[in-house]
């Protein structure tokens, strides 16, 4: 029996957002942690030139750039918030693949992380659009991958590519030396996967899983 996009949604998408939400949480306190570790480091170089201790410029200079770069990152991280945050605004639009599983992978990074599994992610040599919603294309891309990792040991490699197949269908083709590939027909992945007209195709060895878009 389909569902309509409303019923996946009720039913999936508040533990969807509430784990990514997580995710992007800590990582956003991880930075403001290192920042305000350097700012203490500041404010004792300070209090030591204060004191009349000549300042060390160029430990001084690296604790700035530390803290710029953690800057630099948790703007990273809140800009991607703030499109999942927007993803669900438009029920219909064309979507860049590759700009999705990037998402994807970013806001799923510390989970993928500390499964200690190392991801690739190779983009078309042209851009590649899928026609649908932001919020479904990023929650079934994240289903794939959850499935995926939890069935691979800490160490492995997972490769991910866009491409366009011999039938000019668009394909993300999911891939590691290790058999990773089990239960890809579990009711959340398969409710989405008929919004977008897709499907997943398995190879033998269950090592590589494509998700082929247009039936």
């Amino acid at each position: 029996m389909k569902h309509t996009a409303q019923e996946i949604t009720d039913q999936y998408g508040p533990a969807y957002f509430g784990r990514m939400g997580a995710s992007i949480s800590h990582d956003i306190k991880n930075c403001l942690a290192i920042m305000n570790e350097n700012a203490g480091l500041m404010s004792d170089h300070l209090m030591m030139a204060q004191k009349g201790v000549p300042p060390d410029i160029e430990r001084f200079s690296g604790i700035v750039q530390r803290i710029e770069k953690q800057i630099s990152r948790a703007d990273g991280i809140v800009k991607s918030l703030n499109t999942f945050s927007h993803s669900m605004d438009k029920p219909e639009q064309r979507i860049d693949l590759d700009e999705a599983v990037g998402l994807a992978l970013g806001l799923g990074a510390r989970i993928i992380a500390n499964k200690g599994i190392k991801v690739n992610h190779t983009q078309a040599a042209d851009t590649l659009y899928v026609n649908g919603s932001l919020f479904f294309l990023l929650f079934l891309i994240w289903s794939i991958l959850e499935n995926a990792t939890e069935n691979l040991a800490s160490g492995a490699v997972l490769n991910i590519s866009s491409i366009e197949d011999e039938n000019k269908q668009i394909c993300l083709s999911v891939q590691s030396e290790q058999p990773f590939a089990a239960n890809f027909d579990r009711q959340a992945s398969a409710q989405t996967l008929d919004l977008f007209q897709a499907k997943i195709v398995l190879d033998d060895q269950h090592t590589r899983a494509d998700l082929v878009f247009g039936k």
